[in-house]
């Protein structure tokens, strides 16, 4: 047991005990960016931290693709802010 692990969901009908990594990789699939929380972390809310350290890393960034998470509003400003297409699926919240 880890007191600080957390349960997290992949969807509605599967859950995890753990850590989650959110990852930003270029097209290459060569990984830019990591970011390590606890399971019940919320993928899109990393979204600006993982552009910022894939660019600190020295990516030039023109489009993102993620999953639904990542259409959260504040991210759609964000892509809009800083110039690149975001392409996820609206959620329907």
């Amino acid at each position: 047991t880890d007191p600080d692990a957390r349960v997290g969901h992949k969807t509605a009908d599967s859950s995890f005990f753990g850590f989650k990594t959110h990852i930003a990789m270029s097209d290459e699939r060569i990984i830019t960016a990591a970011i390590v929380t606890t399971g019940e972390k919320s993928d899109g809310k990393y979204l600006k931290d993982l552009v910022e350290k894939s660019k600190d890393a020295g990516m030039t960034i023109d489009r993102i693709i993620g999953d639904t998470a990542y259409s959260e509003k504040d991210n759609i400003q964000y892509a809009k802010k800083e110039d690149f297409q975001l392409v996820s699926k609206l959620n329907p919240l």
